[in-house]
This record gives C-alpha cells, structure tokens and sequence, in this order.
C-alpha cells in the first residue's frame, strides 16, 4: 500500500519543480542571441520565481500533518506513476544544463520549455489525486492553473516562431 502524505509535500515538490524551471529559463537566456528571445527567457523565469515564492506561501498555510485515510494503491501503480513522472521530469541542476547544451534553435527552447511545463501539469495533476483532503486539492489547482498558464503563453510564443521558420537562437 501506498500512503501519500498532504498537500504540504506536494508543494514541497512543487517549489522544486518551479526552481528547475527558473534555473532552465535563466539559462536559456544567459546563452540567447536575440534580445527578444532573451528578454522572453528572462520573463519566463521570473514568473518561474514568483511561483516559488506563491508555492511557499501556500505551502505555509497548510496544514503539516499526514493524513489518517490512506490511500489503497496495493499493487503501488499510483506509487509507480508518480516516480516515473518524477524522474522523468524534475530536473535536477545537470540535467538541466544538459537539456540547455541540447538546445540549438528557437523550436528546440521552445520545445523543452513546454515539455517542462506540460509534465508539470500532469505530475501536479497525479499527485493531486493521491490526496484524501478535498481544500488540500483546491490548492494543487492552484498550481495546475499557473502551470497551465506557461502552456497557452509557450505555446502561443511557438505558433509565432513556427511561422517565421527555425532561425538560429544560439551561438555555437
């Protein structure tokens, strides 16, 4: 059996998740050639940053304990979909700069960023389903709906750049 704790350690995660993010686009900008790509890098991890900082407030308003209903997961396929969203998608600070080596053109930044905030949905989406405490699942709404909102700006940023082709973003 799988017994998950509260919503306190799903923002724990969450702080996590959003620092990679910060540290992802913080680096994409440092190495862009364009000062409008760059400027949009830098956007993107500021609104990463102010996540973490809206995730730890909420984080300190939630209650710290676990809760008394487990949830009843006896072959752990809840236990095994998290892990594998986890390692598949919070970076650590070597994957992330092994993704930014990767990144060559403006579709391939793209294409990372909206990966990252694309598992971020569905990871926050999967945790939230393992907690027992419907005000705990409000709060990972929350989440959800910040990370949703990276998607429709990426996105709509990609659609942009689609059109104009994959003009070189950085140097070699």
């Amino acid at each position: 059996m799988f017994v998950f704790g509260t919503a306190d350690d799903v923002f724990a995660m969450a702080v996590r998740i959003e620092e990679n993010g910060n540290a992802f686009y913080k680096g994409a900008a440092a190495i862009a050639d364009d000062a409008k790509l760059k400027k949009l890098f830098e956007d993107l991890a500021a609104m990463e940053q102010a996540h973490v900082l809206f995730f730890k407030t909420l984080r300190g308003q939630l209650p710290a304990t676990i809760p008394t209903e487990a949830v009843w997961d006896p072959e752990g396929l809840a236990e095994s979909y998290l892990q594998a969203t986890a390692d598949t998608h919070i970076f650590t600070v070597k994957a992330v700069d092994q993704r930014l080596k990767a990144v060559k053109t403006v579709g391939d930044a793209l294409d990372v960023a909206l990966l990252f905030e694309k598992d971020s949905v569905s990871f926050f989406l999967g945790m939230k389903e393992l907690l027992p405490d419907a005000k705990d699942k409000g709060e990972i709404d929350k989440l959800i709906q910040a990370e949703m909102d990276h998607v429709r700006i990426l996105s709509s940023i990609q659609k942009e750049f689609g059109e104009t082709g994959t003009a070189k973003l950085f140097s070699d």
